[in-house]
């Protein structure tokens, strides 16, 4: 919220404070209820999911849905999309009206390239097996794949860890999605408890135009 604020209005401000802005047209991926349900009283905002209605899988968005949205927040959800990635990219910067921007965050390292941990997959399903999870993929040739020791992330829907970013690729990834710039937002904010003590997984803003 500090991030979304500052870029809409200049300044960080808790949600009571901000004005009711029905003309803002924003949208959540999945977004953590404690703030979801505030900004959908002060802007035109809705939050979706995956896994249950308003459903809105980024990496297939509808096309009616080109550039409708002043922001949309990816908190998390990123490294959940099924491969090729990209997908969600090209489709977030779609959504996005000219000036608009992605305050975006997911787990990523300092290494030189994302770590796909499925990068066959294509005709798969979870199965759950004495209590364990394993993941069953048949890749577009034909070959039979099974994961074990699979990552979950906790919250509702499909929550398994396809992959772990870098940031580099991240960076790379937006560029390639078409926005204007990013932006890592690693300066402190220790008046809100905002500290980052290592230089991973800082969250980050996408820009869909420079000029704001």
């Amino acid at each position: 919220m500090h991030l979304l604020t500052t870029e809409l209005f200049g300044r960080s401000m808790a949600i009571p404070e901000l004005p009711r802005r029905r003309d803002l047209a924003g949208i959540g991926l999945s977004d953590s209820d404690n703030y979801a349900r505030r900004l959908s009283d002060k802007f035109n905002y809705t939050n979706t999911f995956f896994h249950q209605e308003p459903r809105l899988d980024i990496a297939a968005a509808p096309e009616d849905l080109g550039r409708r949205f002043d922001f949309i927040i990816g908190s998390d959800v990123f490294e959940h999309v099924a491969p090729p990635v990209s997908r969600a990219f090209v489709n977030a910067r779609r959504l996005l009206k000219p000036h608009g921007v992605l305050i975006f965050s997911v787990p990523y390292s300092l290494e030189p390239e994302t770590r796909e941990h499925f990068p066959d997959l294509h005709d798969y399903r979870l199965i759950e097996v004495n209590g364990s999870w394993r993941l069953e993929n048949r890749t577009a040739d034909g070959r039979t794949q099974v994961f074990t020791d699979l990552v979950f992330h906790g919250g509702p829907g499909s929550t398994l860890e396809m992959r772990l970013f870098s940031r580099n690729a991240l960076l790379r990834e937006f560029v390639n999605a078409g926005f204007a710039g990013v932006r890592i937002a690693d300066e402190p904010q220790a008046a809100y408890g905002i500290v980052w003590p290592e230089p991973w997984s800082i969250p980050m803003v996408a820009y869909a135009a420079l000029a704001r």
